[in-house]
């Protein structure tokens, strides 16, 4: 996991319910050790050399013959996901495939396995139109191709980001000209550069699909997938930006729908050959009878969202991870029946964050479970599609899906953020 990840501590509190002992490998840094509250036997690693990584957790797995490494997980986004693959490898535990766990982390390939495997299945599996460009080509020469091969309006995207970063819709030329330069200064970042040379200076360029946007949470066992939640979004995502707000469980989409959606995430996960473990996939509806696939991750849900799932006997989603990742069978563990659902507090305007108000007053409203701002005061805070957080998380219960709707909103309305705007920067 990353230092900054999320659910770092929920994981870590699953496998002590369970009985099992962890160690944390994290990009921590080893100079300010004694900042951070890790175990002392956890391991620094470097997620911009994966292979190295993996022979980092390799290595400590074999130092110790007592404690044997059962099972390596990933907490977080696309990195730890791959790190967790090779290292499992690595010690010779059941694993994903390596390849598999990357080729879903980049967004070109992952479309490019669809594209192929729709053409051998006869058209089964529903992919937008797409193709790829680098960002040192001339936009209006890519934006001539958007028009012959794609079409107005179109969704640019990097091939290695989540949650939104860098999603942009353009309806024409100009727009795209426009948002095409923002997303290549995002891509120049040195960090982002870093991370894979190659596939951060190109760009997925695909079809626009209308149409509202849903989440599956599952776990595959095999090649056969057990969903756990589908989550409706029920604010709109048509852009220009895709910035996700609330997730609202069980979906109140016709049972036929639901089962087209679970159907297009099987597909989606057997064409890539991802094998048993978490997915979190992100689906439009652009026609009811067949859902697109829009991204799918070799991980649980990210964030803070899990806390909106529960099944039988209080057991959380990262119980079950564990567990399944530990050779249990854990499709006897339903979901709850209580509708559910989270917020992700959207940031909205850049700068620095002085402080949020009404916080305890959004607590108390009946059904809210909690509010937690994940900003601290003066900490910069950066809307997307340039950012990559949000400013925290509502989460709420209720008998229905609309009745938890109506309490996100209620609660977010009470909260007032103050943010500062950011000095210039001199020269």
């Amino acid at each position: 996991m990353h230092t900054t990840s999320y659910a770092a501590l929920a994981f870590v509190a699953a496998a002590r319910r369970i009985g099992v002992g962890v160690v944390i490998a994290s990009d921590r840094c080893p100079i300010l050790d004694r900042s951070w509250d890790w175990p002392e036997d956890s391991w620094v690693i470097d997620f911009y050399d994966p292979d190295g990584a993996a022979g980092v957790i390799a290595a400590g797995a074999a130092a110790d013959a007592g404690a044997p490494v059962r099972a390596v997980l990933p907490v977080g986004g696309e990195g730890p996901a791959r790190v967790a693959a090779l290292a499992a490898r690595r010690i010779g535990l059941d694993g994903r495939d390596p390849d598999a766990v990357a080729a879903v982390g980049n967004k070109l390939r992952l479309r490019q396995i669809c594209a192929a495997a729709r053409e051998t299945a006869g058209g089964a599996l529903a992919v937008p139109r797409f193709f790829a460009a680098g960002i040192d080509e001339p936009p209006a020469q890519i934006a001539a191709r958007v028009a012959a091969e794609v079409g107005w309006p179109c969704v640019m995207k990097p091939l290695l980001l989540s949650a939104s970063r860098g999603v942009m819709r353009a309806d024409d030329p100009a727009t795209f000209v426009d948002r095409f330069a923002r997303l290549r200064r995002l891509l120049l970042t040195p960090a982002l550069l870093e991370m894979d040379p190659l596939a951060s200076r190109q760009i997925l360029v695909e079809e626009y699909i209308p149409g509202p946007e849903v989440a599956l949470e599952g776990l595959i066992f095999g090649d056969t997938l057990h969903p756990l939640a589908i989550f409706d979004k029920p604010d709109p995502l048509d852009g220009p930006f895709f910035e996700e707000t609330i997730y609202v469980t069980p979906s109140r989409l016709p049972p036929e729908t639901q089962a087209a959606i679970a159907s297009a995430v099987a597909g989606v996960a057997r064409a890539v050959g991802l094998g048993s473990g978490p997915v979190h996939a992100e689906l439009r509806l652009g026609a009811p009878s067949a859902p697109v696939v829009i991204d799918l991750a070799a991980r649980p849900i990210g964030g803070l969202c899990s806390r909106a799932l529960r099944f039988a006997r209080d057991v959380p989603l990262e119980e079950l991870v564990i567990r399944q990742a530990l050779g249990q069978d854990v499709r006897a563990f339903v979901p709850t029946h209580e509708a559910s659902g989270v917020m992700m507090i959207p940031i909205p305007r850049g700068g620095i964050l002085r402080g949020v108000s009404g916080v305890e007053e959004a607590r108390v409203l009946p059904g809210v479970d909690d509010v937690v701002i994940s900003i601290r005061p003066g900490e910069a805070v950066v809307p997307l599609p340039e950012g990559a957080t949000y400013l925290g998380f509502i989460f709420a219960r209720g008998d229905s899906p609309a009745v938890v709707e109506e309490r996100l909103r209620d609660a977010h309305a009470r909260l007032a953020f103050d943010i500062a705007a950011r000095l210039p920067m001199g020269v």
